[in-house]
């Protein structure tokens, strides 16, 4: 599969589109999405330069916003089904502690979030729990295509 990932750290030029091997469910509750949309911000930014703290296995996956299509749900999932077009919640935190079941997932001790902790979602099929995903409204459409219109 195609992926937006980094060679290394110190700028946005050690970031390459690589051909990366697609990844697997490996857990009951997770969900292989086929990504449709990603969006990259200041936290992409903030990762391409290296993160204090933060050991970074290359090529390193950039992305944390992302929306696709449910292509294969793990033996527990329920919440949603193959074709369901959802939505990503990048952080990653453990649901058990007291900090997650109070709903304080931020405070997590072992909070990580896509892209920045671990592989991101800028490429063309993304691995995460199915609770990180909400389905996308159907009205919704992936992309509003804008006519292009010549500058005078």
């Amino acid at each position: 599969m195609k992926a937006l990932a980094l060679t290394g750290t110190g700028g946005l030029q050690q970031v390459q589109v690589q051909e990366l091997p697609e990844p697997t469910i490996q857990s009951p509750d997770q969900v292989l999405l086929r990504v449709q949309a990603i969006a990259l911000n200041r936290l992409d930014l903030f990762v391409a330069q290296g993160l204090p703290g933060i050991a970074y296995r290359f090529p390193h996956v950039v992305g944390c916003d992302a929306a696709g299509t449910v292509q294969q749900v793990g033996a527990a999932v329920k919440q949603v089904r193959p074709g369901d077009r959802v939505m990503v919640n990048p952080t990653l935190s453990c649901g058990q502690c007291s900090a997650c079941l109070e709903g304080e997932e931020s405070l997590c001790a072992t909070m990580r979030v896509l892209g920045e902790h671990c592989s991101g979602t800028a490429a063309e099929y993304v691995v995460v729990p199915a609770e990180n995903l909400a389905l996308v409204p159907p009205a919704m459409p992936w992309h509003r295509p804008r006519p292009f219109r010549s500058q005078p």
